[in-house]
């Protein structure tokens, strides 16, 4: 099966991120990350701008990517004297905007530089990190200074009727936290996987026997880029499909389109889903569930067993976002009790 051409495409700037959200796939944080440098990110940006025959919408996003406010502002307006096509969104917690006047300022300043929409991330997760009223200012905000078709919340309802979360107690967090994720919002990888798995509806692994991922490694036209090149599938952190920089963008695509079958990895999800990995995870010392939320929680275990043994780094890479975000443990005591 062809792989399709990846017509969107996110440059993750950092990993850094201010807040440690039960629900972040990518395993953010407050730790020491580097960030992508401008001149990388502009490359990147007109390789996938030719590399694909239908072009590439490409967001800024992280981590948190107002966390280097002079380098986000840099990549949107070398973009946009290049010619590189519009900006399509940023993506941000807010954590920032605790003054209306400098964030005004800020988002004049992409709209002028081509922004499309901003993004703001607003939910009981966030929330424990991030005070609602600096979301809701943003947002305001953004609506006078952008226009309301072009401001978008994750999610709406939250932002209207939510709260701050950090100040509850850890069990009463945790039984919120648990309410949200069994209304299927959230990716369960990645950090995710680990603390709001065990919650939605189970599924027996004889029930996720035939859910392969085609679609999301080889078909959603969506990858992601981080601050060392790695190229990952868009919801997918932690799988690699190739490195930007000693390879184009464009030979990265073809080399999956020509061999993406005789990955170990990538091979095996894409015809069988995680169950194809299982008897490698096993080889390497993984323990079955019962039953789990559904395949992306299995598939990050069994990744996480393979990726601690050192197995297959070059396609299960950072090593570090599978040691932070392992699956399991006590939520608040492993997300940031407070």
């Amino acid at each position: 099966m062809p792989v399709k051409h990846w017509s969107a495409a996110g440059l993750v700037l950092t990993y850094w991120c201010n807040a440690r959200c039960a629900s972040c796939y990518l395993c953010c944080g407050p730790e020491d990350h580097a960030w992508m440098s401008a001149d990388d990110a502009i490359e990147h940006w007109r390789q996938l701008a030719s590399a694909s025959p239908h072009g590439c919408r490409v967001h800024l996003t992280g981590g948190e990517p107002f966390g280097n406010w002079p380098l986000l502002i840099e990549v949107a307006r070398r973009a946009k004297a290049e010619g590189l096509g519009p900006l399509d969104k940023v993506e941000t917690n807010a954590f920032w905007a605790d003054d209306e006047g400098e964030a005004r300022q800020r988002l004049a300043a992409l709209d002028e530089a081509g922004m499309r929409r901003l993004t703001i991330s607003a939910d009981p997760y966030h929330q424990q990190f991030v005070p609602i009223d600096r979301c809701r200012l943003l947002a305001a905000a953004a609506v006078e200074v952008l226009g309301p078709g072009r401001v978008q919340v994750r999610w709406p309802d939250w932002l209207e009727h939510g709260f701050d979360t950090a100040a509850m107690s850890p069990q009463d967090r945790e039984a919120l936290f648990v309410r949200y994720a069994t209304q299927g919002r959230d990716r369960l990888n990645g950090r995710a996987a680990g603390l709001l798995a065990g919650h939605p509806q189970q599924k027996t692994l004889k029930e996720l026997a035939d859910e392969n991922c085609r679609e999301p490694l080889l078909r959603s036209r969506h990858v992601h880029i981080d601050p060392d090149g790695l190229v990952m599938p868009g919801t997918c952190a932690g799988i690699v499909l190739g490195i930007a920089g000693p390879e184009t963008i464009q030979a990265i695509w073809s080399s999956l389109d020509r061999d993406h079958a005789d990955r170990p990895v990538v091979g095996a999800l894409a015809a069988r889903g995680p169950v194809g990995l299982l008897e490698m995870g096993l080889v390497a010392g993984y323990s079955p569930r019962e039953s789990y939320a559904g395949k992306c929680q299995l598939c990050w275990e069994i990744r996480g067993r393979l990726a601690a043994g050192g197995l297959h780094d070059g396609e299960l890479s950072p090593r570090w976002m599978y040691g932070v975000c392992p699956c399991g443990g006590n939520l608040d005591a492993r997300v940031g009790q407070t």
